[in-house]
């Protein structure tokens, strides 16, 4: 066990409603501490509310076990020991000491039975004389947390005889105190500063070539990096650097912790900071999960939490918190960790050093992010859904040779060419400027579907500008959900989009075919034969379900069936067409398509399955005629649609919402048993 020096780091412990330590956000923690350069970490301090867990020594290896796991013994872990009685302290420490023998421990005074001087000194003496364990004890002196005990400075003289002890945090306002300690200061023992307002005073005061062996300890550590910065700076004898980094420590302070109560401001602050940062990561409300003792609880307000989640971007931004990455919602990594997944990479060395990474983005089948590069910026896709819907593979590779005519649906050889593209699992897509796709979309740079690199199949794609369709329209509605800037620029936009999904079905098929997979083989299959057997596997899955009218819902297909038969042009389909993965940039009166995105459930079928849910969440929810009428005209370019095509598309919509109806039944069926509001829905509708 070498001398700590540095930063301690007093990590803040998250645990729930029945004081049982949270794990997934104790790894989450202990990650991002360790990324944001911190030399070791105190558990189970005044900021860990300690002093909650002094008798729940199960929950506190729980915490230790887990750190240990993380650390891999490359950072030293230290953890507060709390009491009144000798016999309590040493329980603890015999406990904690047999099972973790490089654990260090941090000694405070009794934590609510005031001593006199020499009642303090003899406890400590008689504490140490019986203590038979090699673990190294360091001392915390910060009378206003422990009934206004201190450990006075000549204490410590005395006490330097025990080999076990090493050091002391000092969170008091006595600058005598630190001049004292400084004396005592060699390889066997260092000082702590636990008193962030007098950090740049503390290390001015230790000599420089004693700097290291002393060491900083703040709450604010567990989000932010400056500490390590404002010691390294006193390292390098930057003095101005180190006023400098002292003025935003003590405003970063004021900003992240909750000050409307002092007792427990920390805590509040810097917990509701920590799920803030991490939110994405997170499927329970940050309130829910900003629990806190009882005797500090409050509950935050609108106001303190907007000041500090906009101290936390801010921060971000000027690169005070290094912020971990996901993949998953298990799978957490640094910036320097996914910068080196892909560091074999031709193609992303060529676009310079990374700058900047935006996400996780919005996906619930895919993990992204937005990487700005020297050169240039690109959007990485990892499919990381557990249960994928569609065609394994990444299917902009088969998609998009047909998009420029590279590839030819009624070639003799089509089968052959889809084969040799779907056993083909790396590769790229680049379009030629000469020979544009008839619809926009962007390059795919790069596609791995081996899983070496990284256990996902993953797509980097050159990033298009702009936001989706869906903000912007939300952007120009009122309460009311009407338009409230019906304009040219929306009824040219609407057109535009039709006309982009016309272009999109001129790409037309031999046959109809079940996935991508079967492309170009002579299976002639009719469109009422597959769409019958997709049908049946739905109504008996309702059955499954218990859902209720089935034969309703079976009888309206029946009723309809000359419509389904009748169906006889394949032709290509987005399947996910709508705002959301529609990409537009607004700028000079007018919105521009930038490009589509979202190709996971592309494949070949009728065009009115590809109206069902621009229609339905975007046309009908806006309620606007002249949308609807300029999206129909764009359309209307390449196809006629008349009262029969949208009868067609109200047949498919309901199968669609059938199908979103059992995938919602099947996922609640054994948990709150709660009737579906699609079901309800559905059955309005039939």
């Amino acid at each position: 066990m070498s001398q700590i020096n540095g930063v301690i780091v007093p990590a803040i412990t998250f645990f729930d409603d029945n004081f049982k330590i949270n794990p997934k956000l104790s790894n989450l923690l202990i990650r991002h501490i360790i990324l944001n350069r911190a030399n070791s970490i105190l558990l189970f301090g005044i900021t860990g509310e300690g002093i909650l867990f002094s008798n729940k020594i199960e929950e506190k290896i729980k915490y230790i076990d887990l750190t240990y796991s993380i650390t891999e013994g490359k950072t030293p872990i230290l953890v507060g020991i709390y009491g009144n009685e000798i016999d309590d302290i040493l329980n603890q420490m015999e406990v904690l000491g047999k099972k973790f023998d490089s654990l260090n421990f941090v000694l405070t005074p009794p934590i609510s039975e005031k001593k006199s001087n020499n009642e303090l000194k003899i406890y400590f003496e008689n504490l140490l004389d019986s203590v038979n364990l090699k673990n190294h004890i360091y001392f915390f002196n910060n009378p206003n947390n422990f009934a206004e005990n201190e450990i006075k400075p000549e204490f410590i003289h005395d006490l330097v005889k025990f080999s076990n002890v090493k050091g002391i945090i000092d969170a008091s306002d006595k600058i005598n105190n630190y001049k004292f300690y400084i004396k005592l200061i060699n390889e066997n023992f260092s000082v702590y500063c636990g008193k962030p307002a007098k950090f740049s005073t503390f290390l001015q005061i230790v000599p420089s070539e004693l700097r290291k062996s002393c060491g900083l300890m703040s709450s604010v550590a567990n989000l932010v990096n400056i500490c390590e910065k404002l010691y390294i700076a006193s390292i390098k004898e930057n003095i101005l650097e180190l006023h400098q980094l002292q003025e935003q420590l003590d405003d970063i302070r004021s900003k992240i912790y909750d000050i409307k109560i002092s007792e427990g401001r920390q805590q509040r602050g810097l917990k509701h900071a920590i799920l803030y940062l991490y939110s994405d990561l997170l499927s329970t409300p940050i309130d829910d999960l900003n629990i806190v003792s009882p005797e500090l609880h409050r509950d935050l307000d609108d106001i303190t939490k907007g000041r500090i989640e906009a101290s936390v971007n801010y921060l971000i931004n000027q690169k005070l918190i290094y912020q971990r990455y996901s993949l998953t919602k298990d799978e957490i990594y640094n910036l320097d960790e996914i910068i080196n997944i892909f560091s074999k990479i031709k193609v992303l060395i060529e676009q310079g050093k990374i700058r900047k990474i935006e996400g996780p983005l919005d996906g619930k089948i895919n993990t992204i992010y937005r990487v700005n590069f020297e050169n240039s910026q690109l959007t990485f896709r990892f499919r990381t859904s557990k249960s994928f819907h569609y065609e394994n593979i990444v299917k902009e590779k088969v998609l998009f040779p047909f998009l420029d005519g590279t590839l030819y649906p009624y070639s003799s050889n089509l089968s052959e060419k889809i084969k040799g593209i779907i056993n083909t699992k790396l590769g790229a897509y680049i379009f030629n400027r000469q020979k544009p796709p008839i619809i926009p979309i962007a390059n795919l740079i790069y596609y791995d579907e081996t899983k070496n690199l990284i256990p996902y199949i993953f797509t980097i794609q050159d990033y298009i500008h702009g936001k989706p369709l869906y903000n912007i329209l939300r952007q120009n509605l009122n309460e009311d959900f009407n338009f409230s800037l019906s304009t040219l620029k929306f009824t040219n936009l609407f057109r535009n989009i039709g006309e982009i999904l016309g272009k999109l079905h001129e790409i037309k098929f031999d046959y109809f075919y079940e996935n991508i997979k079967e492309i170009g083989k002579s299976k002639e299959k009719t469109w009422l034969e597959i769409f019958n057997k997709k049908l049946e596997e739905q109504i008996q899955l309702a059955k499954k379900n218990k859902l209720e009218n089935i034969k309703i819902i079976s009888d309206y297909f029946k009723d309809n069936e000359v419509l389904i038969e009748e169906e006889n042009q394949p032709v290509l389909l987005h399947n996910d067409f709508q705002s959301q993965n529609i990409i537009v940039k607004e700028e000079s009166g007018a919105i521009r398509i930038n490009g589509l995105i979202d190709f996971d459930n592309w494949g070949i079928g009728v065009r009115a399955q590809d109206f069902i849910q621009m229609k339905y969440w975007d046309l009908k929810q806006l309620n606007e005629p002249n949308l609807i009428k300029a999206f129909y005209e764009g359309y209307s370019k390449y196809y006629n649609i008349d009262k029969e095509f949208k009868k067609k598309i109200e047949i498919y919509y309901h199968f669609w919402l059938l199908k979103l109806t059992n995938r919602e039944t099947t996922s609640k069926r054994k948990s709150e048993g709660k009737k579906s509001s699609i079901s309800d829905f559905l059955q309005k509708l039939i």
